[in-house]
């Protein structure tokens, strides 16, 4: 990439999908983006494309949501890979993460749980963010987050704990101002407090955003404008650190673009007010710390250790698991009511988010089902099966599986494979899909065809039904798209609970094709021929051991075996030929 790299300055918003097609068609004028790092790590296809062209033309800032930098686990090895690589690649001009942790005992809740403020938990955050700086070879920035209960044992203020952090870490804060403002209102202190006693050289980001009102207590949505009284907390945070570079959340309820590029000028218009100190770059201080860098959670004598605490939450919050008893000895009530009530907030997001991730994945399935039925699903299978990757996009890959045996199936015994076409095609979407190598595939002709391999691109995948699932998965897109489908729109509005003129009932074989070409996935009906010679070279057979599977098909002297080979290489299928096959 050629672009050279810039400091941020000015005010930036989030590159959320629903922009992508506004954004690369006007390139408005906009002083830098942030992207969830999650959403472009584990892509080839599409959004990280997207990108790329929006890094050539603004400065981008990374922002992750499942560090975990304060679980108990160990920092999981292949989300730091997968960061760097993407940071390598993108060369944001920030990387930051939330104080935080998501997760424990290698099941993810999707969320941004809070930690207890001792210095416990000060020494061994510290140890983690120099793991993961160091890995990184940079710094990064840290974010407060909102949260919902507070612990019995906590020894400090957040603002305090947020700072030692960062102090003895050398880390940065990104600091979310709304953030502040919904925890001093759920907790009884005052924001100001806040903002005056986090030191203005730790500062390298702010956040804007909205929340939600919810009588009892303020709930982080980031789907509303950013209310007066943060932006009181934004003037007065601008006064005491100077110019910060800013940006507007707004992640829920999703604005049209220019509504939020207008919520970016209102904020730019007052940070202008604080001009730029000549040469000043915001220079984070190196950490003090000596504390080891694969610190183990200690406990210093105040209360359980984390793992402890991060298991008994997670079984308050986890559908599938037993609670564990004595929340009340860890929490306090919150607002006159008792902490279970409060971890309640956690525990319906939790499923809320694996219903939003199989909503976004098995479209058809939730056309097909109606919005009441896929509801019951998603709620059953977040009961069943624990999420175990960082990412919230793959919390479905159960999900076949988990039909099989689901009420559903039985009246509609195609829905399992119905899943498995839309989960490879979610993998078709985002496969690491490579250019061909021309050279090894103009070696084909003359090679001996039980020594030679053919390696498919990542994208390409075969799949088998006894049910018309290909029919009735391009009946659901082509009256999504008949219909105008916006996205997030509720899907009952717009669709029949069974799209018509599909058999549902009587068994069809069909054999499915699902292959990527440039950021377009494609599934196409083939032959039962060309399927079985598909998967038998998928599977690592030679290409003699595959034809000589098909040599005692019916009509196979006759199958066109050179036309489908030239349709695959043209259309960019086939990435080498090699007399090895690896399994990558």
């Amino acid at each position: 990439m050629k672009t050279i790299l810039k400091p941020l300055r000015g005010c930036g918003v989030g590159l959320r999908t629903e922009h992508f097609p506004y954004i690369t068609a006007n390139w408005p004028k906009m002083d830098w983006f942030e992207a969830i790092s999650e959403n472009f790590m584990d892509t080839g296809g599409r959004p990280v494309k997207i990108l790329e062209q929006v890094r050539s033309r603004y400065p981008v800032a990374l922002h992750g949501v499942s560090l975990s930098i304060g679980s108990a686990d160990p920092i999981n090895p292949v989300y730091l890979e997968r960061l760097k690589k993407l940071a390598g690649r993108i060369e944001p001009a920030i990387v930051s993460d939330h104080l935080c942790w998501c997760g424990v005992d290698n099941e993810n809740l999707h969320d941004l749980l809070p930690l207890p403020f001792t210095e416990e938990a000060v020494h061994f955050i510290v140890s983690r963010v120099g793991q993961a700086q160091d890995f990184l070879g940079r710094r990064i920035l840290l974010e407060n987050v909102s949260t919902y209960v507070t612990y019995k044992h906590s020894a400090m203020p957040e603002w305090e704990f947020l700072t030692e952090v960062a102090r003895r870490s050398g880390c940065g804060i990104l600091l979310d101002l709304n953030n502040i403002y919904v925890n001093a209102v759920n907790h009884k202190f005052d924001p100001k407090e806040y903002v005056k006693n986090i030191p203005a050289e730790l500062v390298g980001q702010f956040h804007l955003a909205g929340h939600t009102d919810r009588g009892g207590f303020l709930f982080d949505t980031h789907g509303s404008p950013v209310i007066d009284a943060v932006w009181d907390l934004y003037r007065l945070a601008l006064e005491l650190y100077g110019p910060v570079p800013t940006l507007i959340e707004w992640d829920a309820e999703i604005p049209e673009f220019p509504r939020l590029a207008e919520e970016a000028r209102r904020a730019r218009k007052i940070l202008s007010r604080h001009p730029e100190v000549a040469g000043g770059d915001r220079r984070i201080p190196r950490g003090d710390s000596s504390a080891p860098k694969n610190a183990a959670p200690q406990n210093d004598g105040s209360s359980l250790n984390l793992l402890k605490i991060q298991r008994r939450l997670k079984s308050h919050i986890f559908p599938g698991a037993r609670p564990q008893a004595g929340i009340a000895d860890i929490l306090n009530p919150q607002g006159g009511a008792p902490p279970e009530e409060r971890i309640s907030v956690y525990a319906d997001g939790y499923v809320a988010r694996i219903h939003e991730s199989l909503c976004e994945t098995y479209q058809a399935l939730r056309h097909f089902l109606g919005e009441e039925e896929f509801v019951n699903l998603a709620e059953a299978y977040a009961e069943k099966y624990p999420s175990r990757d960082y990412n919230l996009s793959h919390a479905g890959n159960h999900l076949a599986e988990f039909l099989e045996g689901h009420a559903p199936a039985k009246r509609f015994k195609f829905l399992p494979d119905l899943a498995r076409l839309e989960w490879a095609v979610a993998l078709a979407f985002h496969a690491f899909d490579e250019p061909p190598d021309r050279s090894s595939l103009e070696s084909l002709p003359q090679a001996d065809p039980n020594q030679v391999h053919i390696h498919f691109q990542p994208s390409v995948q075969v799949l088998a039904s006894a049910w018309p699932i290909f029919d009735i998965w391009k009946k659901s897109r082509n009256q999504k798209q008949a219909r105008g489908q916006a996205r997030g729109q509720a899907w009952g509005q717009a669709f029949r609970p069974v799209p018509s003129g599909v058999p549902t009932g009587v068994p069809t074989d069909q054999f499915i094709l699902i292959s990527r070409g440039g950021t377009d996935v494609f599934c196409e009906e083939i032959p039962k021929a060309q399927f079985d010679l598909l998967e038998a070279l998928l599977s690592g057979r030679s290409l003699g051991e595959a034809c000589e599977k098909l040599a005692s098909d019916p009509g196979a002297e006759t199958l066109p075996l050179d036309r489908w080979f030239a349709e695959w290489m043209s259309k960019g299928l086939i990435l080498r030929v090699s007399d090895v096959f690896l399994v990558k």
